[in-house]
């Protein structure tokens, strides 16, 4: 193998690939195939598998496999603007300057899966903003069920249904793409997995979209590709997933209208005095306004603002990192909070306008604390 490549192509190369490993730094390998004018620099996780391609003057083709981490320490110290790389007995060698690294190869029978058939494209904007709005409210803790840790995507149509739920909250998004032919089906990521792929494509220009390459009949993996980059998660039984699509209403019968950056300035005020994970808001409504307070032995808080009330009035207490979290990624500009008499959940939606429709794009449920 011989060949020449930009140092900050091959940099990003090997930053994205070694991304996608889990294995101890003892463990983890990366491969280095040339062939043609492309070079790809492959990973393969126990959960992630990773390609990313980029353009070299291919002088003799050839692969090699070398230990992940000291092949990204090296690679990201090179200084010059292109960088040789060949192997030379048992070696790589990537010169830049007066700079040399060696690189020893691995005896390894690196397997990269297979891909399962494109389904269509989303641009990339549109998918960081679902994953953004759904991966948010799956559990973080360790114990829980891997179907609570995990992003449910549910292709329909032209759209993508992103849910993701810990128990207490729930988030929904619908996002549009462009499916190559009526695809149905639904696969359930790792939410942080989901959370780094889609961050990998967060710079990316629409003009390049994100292609979704999956079996609907036999999901065990999905692909994400685009402008040369390419990471394969494993999928988790999408039986296992809670089912939450029962627990979104078309009609409540309490509706409570605030002015979004108004509200959310309060509550974050108001719960300053307390621990965001632990303690909880209250929240009174009646006609014309809400009262919000928390309290805890040291200190007091309470403020009230606008509202409009439809219905009768009612206390809850919410969680204030749930709310804090959930508004905040809500654009509208006034928010909808919507339930049943018996308070049980409270749905939250934004809004244009007081008089407005809530957006159904992007739905948040909540459980009350105490509920």
């Amino acid at each position: 193998m011989q060949l020449s490549v930009a140092t900050a192509d091959l940099k990003d190369a090997i930053t994205w690939a070694k991304d996608a490993l889990s294995t101890s730094k003892d463990l983890a390998k990366i491969k280095l195939e040339a062939s043609g004018n492309r070079l790809k620099v492959k990973a393969v996780g126990r959960e992630q598998s990773a390609c990313y391609t980029v353009p070299a003057r291919i002088d003799e083709s050839g692969e090699a496999i070398v230990w992940a981490d000291l092949a990204f320490k090296g690679i990201q110290s090179l200084p010059s603007e292109y960088c040789p790389l060949e192997t030379e007995g048992n070696e790589v060698t990537a010169r830049s300057g007066g700079f040399v690294l060696r690189l020893t190869q691995v005896e390894d029978d690196m397997q990269f899966p297979d891909l399962p058939q494109i389904q269509g494209t989303i641009l990339p904007s549109d998918f960081v903003s679902a994953v953004q709005r759904s991966a948010f409210a799956a559990s973080r803790v360790s114990d829980d069920p891997e179907s609570l840790k995990s992003v449910k995507m549910e292709f329909r149509g032209s759209e993508i249904i992103f849910t993701a739920t810990n128990r207490y909250r729930l988030a929904r998004y619908v996002a549009k793409w462009s499916p190559e032919k009526e695809c149905k089906g639904t696969a359930l990521i790792n939410a942080s997995i989901l959370k780094s792929v889609s961050n990998s494509f967060k710079g990316e220009s629409d003009g390049a979209p994100v292609r979704i390459a999956f079996d609907p009949e036999n999901p065990e993996i999905i692909a994400f590709e685009s402008a040369g980059k390419l990471k394969t998660v494993q999928l988790a039984d999408p039986a296992t997933f809670p089912d939450t699509e029962r627990l979104f209403k078309d009609d409540y019968e309490v509706n409570i209208i605030v002015e979004k950056s108004r509200f959310l300035s309060t509550f974050k005020r108001v719960a300053s005095i307390v621990d965001p994970k632990d303690d909880s808001v209250h929240v009174d409504v009646s006609p014309a306004k809400a009262v919000l307070s928390a309290h805890n032995e040291r200190a007091q808080a309470k403020e009230t603002v606008d509202a409009a009330l439809i219905g009768r009035a009612e206390e809850m207490d919410f969680s204030p990192s749930y709310v804090i979290e959930g508004l905040s990624l809500m654009n509208p500009s006034y928010i909808r909070m919507r339930m049943q008499e018996e308070v049980k959940i409270v749905e939250f939606d934004g809004q244009e306008g007081r008089d407005g429709n809530p957006d159904s794009f992007f739905r948040y449920l909540l459980t009350p604390v105490g509920e």
